[in-house]
């Protein structure tokens, strides 16, 4: 009944849809071009010289085996991203999930990931009290679904005197979030363990900051040898 009194429709284009962004919308965001740095995945202009790590790689070694992103900045993903995290459109995530399941599917390296656990970045207590949910949640939980995958939750956000990292620094993004993920103690301790491959979802890769602090606390957790790091939005930095 409330479909057809409030019929849903695109969020980008106001056509008539089964899901907030229609498949032709959907199909129109700006993808990652490639090439791409096989590590990070971070956009490359011109020739690679060493396809498996530009030059930030290779300075500033990561703690996970490869991240990809789906997504690029645009005026048309700005906003969708903005709403999905501060606006209360929780709904967004699940209709952006396709993106990332378009990205595993066009990643080799992540078949190696068949039998992972999907763990989404966690959020603070203060903004989880705000929100009333976790954005990366919102983009995980679809994204496991759709592929058949368990999830897990064994990471926790600590609250720091720096909570947010939007305004800070790219160095003050790393040591923020070194001091803010954390493993929750019933996996740091062994009573739950996760599987060997574990998949990290969460929305924007802007300076890694975030994704290299959990999967550092992933891969000190017993048995896990092996992190994927898998993101929405990828901020090009210039």
């Amino acid at each position: 009944m409330l479909h057809w009194l409030y019929p849903m429709t695109c969020r980008l284009c106001g056509e008539a849809a089964t899901t907030a962004l229609c498949p032709d919308c959907l199909a129109k965001l700006p993808r990652v071009p490639r090439p791409i740095c096989l590590y990070c995945g971070a956009p490359v202009a011109g020739d690679l010289a060493d396809a498996y790590h530009c030059h930030a790689c290779k300075s500033k070694p990561r703690p996970f085996e490869l991240a990809r992103s789906a997504l690029l900045t645009a005026d048309s993903t700005m906003p969708l991203i903005h709403e999905l995290k501060y606006k209360g459109a929780s709904y967004l995530g699940a209709a952006l999930t396709p993106a990332l399941a378009e990205l595993w599917q066009a990643t080799p390296e992540l078949a190696a990931y068949k039998q992972a656990a999907i763990v989404p970045v966690p959020l603070s207590r203060l903004h989880m009290q705000r929100r009333g949910y976790n954005q990366a949640e919102e983009l995980a939980a679809p994204l496991a679904k759709k592929l058949g995958l368990p999830m897990a939750y064994p990471l926790q956000r600590v609250d720091t005197q720096a909570d947010s990292q939007t305004r800070l620094s790219a160095a003050e993004r790393l040591r923020n979030a070194r001091l803010a993920y954390k493993p929750k103690p019933e996996y740091a301790n062994g009573k739950k363990q996760l599987p060997e491959y574990v998949v990290l979802v969460d929305d924007v890769y802007t300076t890694g900051a975030t994704v290299r602090a959990c999967a550092a606390a992933l891969k000190s957790l017993p048995g896990v040898k092996h992190v994927a790091v898998l993101t929405l939005l990828r901020v090009e930095k210039h």
